[in-house]
């Protein structure tokens, strides 16, 4: 049976697909990841303009059948548009590493609003130019990771018991502390990269546009952001865009 679905939709992915038209993969509000074809977009007398470019933040029109694994997109229209994001390097190269973490971190056809409004909340961020993009991509990561059932565990106490010394990130379950668990795989950090680790996953999102960092403290925090991500997902983790990316903003997320 053929459903009509009229869904806010994100663009992750869009290629050309036989003479004239294009494979689009959406992520939905309603329901979640979707591969489907628009036919005629590369036609000359094409419908959907530029709504069909990644990053895209679009209103769809979807026509479904549960035993395609091709649906079929009829119609799209813009939502927002983030000149912010497409005219920054940068800016661009990070709005593409998070369609590429959602494009391999999440099943067809599996519905998440939750990772929906996580997305288009990104981008609107990273579609400032006066935010930190590097920040803007790390909050992304951190919640990506709790939507997908292995957020960090850590309270208050543990994260306010860190001195000047110094503590630890254990891996496996996200746990602050000041002391190294050899039964766990941990990396060290700094008092202050440990405490920005722990408002970039516990904080409201304005308190973390307004966070300040040293160079230092946002290379380590990417290290550990990006460590604790690759951990959980492994085999599935994208690698060759994180070394793009990691050469693109400066930064390495390999242990010092």
């Amino acid at each position: 049976m053929v459903m009509v679905v009229r869904t806010e939709a994100i663009v992750l992915k869009s290629i050309p697909f036989r003479e004239t038209s294009r494979l689009v993969t959406l992520y939905t509000l309603k329901l979640g990841k979707l591969t489907t074809v628009a036919r005629g977009a590369q036609s000359r007398k094409n419908q959907f303009g530029s709504t069909l470019q990644v990053l895209s933040h679009v209103q769809a029109v979807i026509y479904t059948r549960p035993t395609r694994s091709i649906q079929v997109l009829t119609n799209c229209a813009h939502i927002t548009v983030h000149p912010g994001i497409s005219h920054d390097l940068k800016r661009l190269a990070i709005g593409q590493r998070i369609c590429e973490l959602v494009l391999a971190l999440t099943e067809e056809g599996v519905d998440s609003p939750e990772i929906f409004h996580l997305v288009t909340r990104t981008l609107s961020a990273l579609g400032n130019p006066a935010t930190d993009a590097v920040l803007v991509q790390l909050y992304f990561q951190l919640h990506l990771a709790a939507a997908l059932g292995f957020g960090p565990s850590f309270t208050r106490d543990e994260v306010e018991r860190v001195d000047d010394s110094g503590g630890y990130l254990m891996l496996d379950t996200g746990t602050i502390s000041r002391e190294k668990d050899t039964g766990s795989l941990s990396l060290a950090a700094s008092r202050g990269v440990l405490r920005a680790f722990a408002i970039l996953y516990k904080a409201d999102f304005d308190v973390i546009l307004r966070m300040q960092l040293t160079e230092k403290q946002r290379r380590k925090l990417y290290t550990l952001v990006t460590r604790f991500m690759r951990y959980h997902v492994q085999e599935a983790y994208p690698e060759r865009g994180e070394e793009v990316l990691s050469q693109i903003l400066g930064l390495s997320p390999k242990v010092e």
